[in-house]
């Protein structure tokens, strides 16, 4: 007898089911493929998740917290230089928000990255009055919670 999902809470009109809570240790039945279920005590974490049997485990689904936004300050284009070294490793460009001059990069477009290098498709522009400050803010996407 499944205790996941089988009989959804899902209110007329709604997009949603409400989920069976239960801790890591009770896993009911003997799972099959495709169950999801809410851990609310997954072991070795604090933090509560949705989870699918999977390949023969329990898998998350989306990690849920939050993380701390990090922004990096470059400094100023010069022109020349298209490639700044980052504080933080990213394999996504849109995982992060660049600005040069105040102005959004388009991800891919006017950048990509590299672990914790940046290029920039065109060298940020030198500024004459006002500074081409090249700023960066990683995390802006992200739920999970910092290790």
């Amino acid at each position: 007898m499944a205790r996941f999902l089988k009989n959804p809470q899902l209110a007329p009109g709604s997009t949603g089911a409400i989920l069976p809570v239960v801790p890591s240790s009770a896993y009911g039945d003997a799972p099959v493929q495709g169950l999801i279920r809410f851990n609310q005590n997954p072991t070795g974490s604090n933090y509560p998740r949705i989870e699918i049997y999977y390949n023969g485990s329990w898998q998350q689904v989306a990690p849920i917290g939050k993380v701390q936004l990090v922004i990096d300050s470059l400094g100023p284009g010069d022109g020349v230089t298209s490639v700044f070294t980052m504080t933080q490793a990213e394999t996504d460009p849109t995982a992060v928000a660049v600005f040069v001059g105040g102005v959004y990069q388009q991800p891919t477009t006017n950048y990509t990255v590299s672990g914790t290098q940046i290029t920039f498709t065109s060298a940020p522009p030198r500024g004459n009055i006002n500074p081409t400050q090249i700023i960066i803010i990683h995390n802006i996407n992200s739920t999970s919670v910092a290790a």
